[in-house]
């Protein structure tokens, strides 16, 4: 019971992780295209997909970490102030960098205390 616990707490942290990597990934592309003409910036948005995910988990008993990533959305922004049709503002994607960032770390954080935690049951049970 314990242990299945620890499980489904690292499921969502290793889900959270990834999907923290993929906008960070999203954010470095758009920052990489801030001089292509017609680039439109996307953005990632996988809160609501994570937050039903865990819900789910919740209330089955059963992982169900693996629709996560199927149902991240990516939202692009048309709206263009350039007059190349480019969409990117490097301040805001510098910021929404830094922001996703930071999250990232507490997630790392809180993986590597579960490990401890984790650690510590297993030898509480030897």
């Amino acid at each position: 019971m314990v242990f299945d616990r620890l499980f489904t707490q690292n499921r969502i942290l290793e889900t959270a992780m990834q999907a923290t990597q993929y906008r960070n990934q999203t954010i470095i592309n758009n920052i990489a295209n801030v001089d292509t003409p017609d680039y439109k910036a996307k953005y990632v948005n996988f809160e609501g997909a994570l937050d039903e995910a865990i819900t789910k988990t919740k209330e089955t008993g059963t992982d169900q970490m693996g629709s996560v990533m199927k149902n991240i959305s990516v939202v692009t922004k048309e709206n263009s102030t350039t007059l190349d049709g480019n969409s990117i503002d490097v301040e805001i994607e510098m910021i929404n960098f830094y922001k996703n960032s930071a999250k990232y770390d507490v997630i790392v954080n809180s993986v590597l205390s579960n490990s401890n935690r984790t650690n510590s049951v297993y030898t509480a049970f030897k």
